[in-house]
């Protein structure tokens, strides 16, 4: 099918990823993919499958609901809920056999009614909080929530987790050194006391390419897994120590060319008048703005690729059209297909780049592709 605006990912490049990812883990180690925010704007349904095929069997969401969205698909995957769960919604975790993240003693004791309820072993992982200051128990709650844990029969405690709050950035590794210090200490309380959790895990893409230290005995692999660097300083410390880790984009986004018009000098172009032409130009239309998660804030400076030749977006950004500059390529036809993000021989349109010129993290350029656009593998 002849797509209007559409997202493509590269299933080698994926597969490519997670093998050199998980070839730096010890064989002791599982691998589990996060693929959060419709895995990274990248298509949860196209990316769990791919993973799947590349031998991966664990996963991590924020919402339950694609929690059992991957639970329809993968009946025995070990799927970590890593964000809040509604409490109304803790029995479709526990009757899915999701792992569910908790910090606090009444969610402990809400799953725990549940269970017993349903005859069920509900499964858990306790969150640390070691510096990040987002969720997690602190270090002064941590009996309470491990008396509430064992005071509770069918909650199963098969996890224990952290997260790091600045390791990807190598030339000062003090507070990450230092999160690492209490996360062992945390756990090792939590053992004392009797718990045995399986999956102990903190380590990100920066710490898995890294820090082996972190790897516990599962890693959390997120933006690396779709070919994108945590950040410059992690790429270029991984160089200079020889990782063995190339990692390849796996996300190209595509649209067709509407109209195109030809101009003279002086023609206002767009919303607010905020382009006028400075030259006699060619001008295509193409379906794709910011509703689709093209950033309003590319008015004038985003780029796209057009038969070889890279073509500036004119004037603002529409909700659902932009104007691009085709002066310079030749032979331009009704339907021809324009690279948003991506490579096109020589050129390319990177996540990062996109990044710095909103001034923003490659993270949020893919997460926020509109999810209703059509994924297609190839």
């Amino acid at each position: 099918m002849k797509y209007r605006t559409w997202v493509e990912i590269d299933e080698r490049a994926l597969s490519s990823n997670i093998s050199q990812l998980r070839a730096l883990t010890s064989s002791g180690t599982r691998f589990c993919a996060v693929v959060k925010a419709n895995a990274y704007g990248h298509g949860l349904r196209e990316v769990v499958h791919i993973a799947a095929r590349a031998g991966t069997d664990a996963f991590a969401v924020d919402s339950l609901d694609d929690a059992l969205s991957i639970r329809g698909w993968m009946p025995s995957a070990l799927i970590v809920v890593i964000g809040y769960t509604l409490h109304e919604r803790l029995r479709d975790a526990v009757l899915a056999d999701i792992h569910l993240t908790v910090y606090d003693v009444d969610t402990i004791r809400a799953i725990e009614d549940i269970a017993a309820k349903e005859a069920r072993q509900a499964h858990v992982h306790i969150k640390l909080e070691t510096g990040t200051a987002r969720q997690g128990v602190l270090a002064d709650d941590l009996n309470a929530v491990i008396d509430a844990l064992q005071s509770a029969p069918h909650v199963h405690v098969a996890g224990v987790s952290t997260h790091f709050a600045n390791i990807e950035d190598t030339s000062d590794t003090r507070f990450a050194t230092l999160q690492l210090s209490r996360f062992r200490e945390a756990v090792d309380a939590v053992r004392a006391r009797g718990l045995n959790p399986e999956w102990v895990h903190c380590a990100c893409s920066a710490a898995i390419i890294l820090y082996p230290e972190t790897h516990g005995t599962l890693v959390r692999a997120g933006i690396s897994m779709y070919g994108i660097w945590p950040s410059p300083i992690t790429e270029q410390t991984s160089r200079k120590h020889g990782v063995p880790c190339d990692l390849t984009p796996v996300l190209s986004w595509k649209s067709r060319i509407a109209q195109v018009k030809s101009l003279p000098t002086g023609s206002p172009v767009g919303y607010g008048l905020t382009e006028v032409l400075k030259r006699n130009s060619r001008l295509a239309v193409v379906p794709v703005g910011y509703w689709d998660g093209y950033d309003r804030g590319l008015s004038s400076i985003g780029e796209t690729i057009v038969g070889g030749s890279r073509c500036r977006v004119v004037g603002r950004v529409f909700m659902n059209m932009i104007v691009i500059d085709v002066s310079t390529v030749p032979n331009i036809e009704r339907e021809q297909e324009v690279l948003l993000l991506g490579r096109a021989g020589r050129h390319e349109v990177s996540a990062n780049r996109i990044a710095d010129q909103l001034e923003t993290i490659p993270y949020e350029i893919l997460a926020r592709i509109n999810p209703t656009l059509p994924r297609v593998i190839v």
